[in-house]
């Protein structure tokens, strides 16, 4: 595989998983639960369940993004090449 290939599923995998990851741990677990919690609060149905979930969602969002972020990045590495900076002796 050339390096050009290499460095573009690199690119296409940092892409991918940061996008992802903005999506589910930004998104899903931060910006909805914020919403769910001020929707149940503004017509009177907010329950000590419902507002424990979402703040243990809200709580654990940059947990989860941060995984599947890195998750992606490893993957990505393995790509990239950097065996131009290694030192030869």
């Amino acid at each position: 595989m050339t390096k050009i290939v290499q460095r573009a599923i690199a690119a296409i995998l940092s892409t991918v998983g940061s996008l992802l990851a903005l999506y589910i741990g930004g998104y899903w677990m931060f910006v909805r639960p914020i919403y769910w919690i001020y929707f149940y609060f503004t017509n009177g149905g907010l329950t000590l369940h419902l507002l424990f979930i979402n703040l243990l969602k809200i709580f654990l969002s940059s947990t989860v993004l941060g995984g599947i972020w890195i998750i992606f990045d490893i993957a990505a590495g393995f790509f990239r090449g950097y065996e131009d900076f290694e030192d030869h002796d």
